[in-house]
């Protein structure tokens, strides 16, 4: 036997408490990201201004790395806002996709590892754990 981790997927059931919940969270963080991304800006400039001053592989090497960091930044930033939209615009009883977890699983010789590996998906309503599903493998006795 042995133990391994599998990835859990939560979910929320969308009610007005949770959407107001949501939509305060998302609101922080996508101002926190937006003052972030102000100040990396800054930061980049002077990043890149002394970049220059050593050398053309050194001002080419920066370049890559801030336009790395800018397209990490914007997609954090688009997941956020996205988050936001459906937390505002989902209606109640919807299920959203709020954050995957690790679960530990034993395993043995003789399991079917599509089984094992199969969905399992955590719904919370209000904060609090409203239901665990078990998605079913391709195992037609299930």
């Amino acid at each position: 036997m042995l133990t391994i981790f599998r990835s859990v997927q939560v979910k929320l059931i969308m009610t007005e408490a949770s959407r107001a919940v949501l939509i305060d969270q998302y609101s922080r963080q996508l101002r926190q990201q937006r003052e972030e991304w102000e100040q990396w800006q800054f930061q980049s400039k002077k990043i890149l201004a002394e970049a220059k001053k050593k050398s053309a592989d050194t001002y080419a090497l920066a370049q890559e790395k801030i336009a790395q960091e800018e397209r990490r930044r914007k997609e954090k930033i688009a997941q956020i806002s996205f988050a936001l939209q459906q937390a505002e615009s989902l209606p109640e009883g919807s299920e959203m996709d709020y954050q995957t977890v690790q679960s530990p699983v034993t395993i043995q010789v003789g399991d079917v590892w599509d089984e094992i590996m199969a969905g399992t998906e955590i719904m919370i309503k209000d904060g609090r754990v409203h239901e665990i599903r078990q998605t079913a493998g391709h195992a037609a006795d299930e």
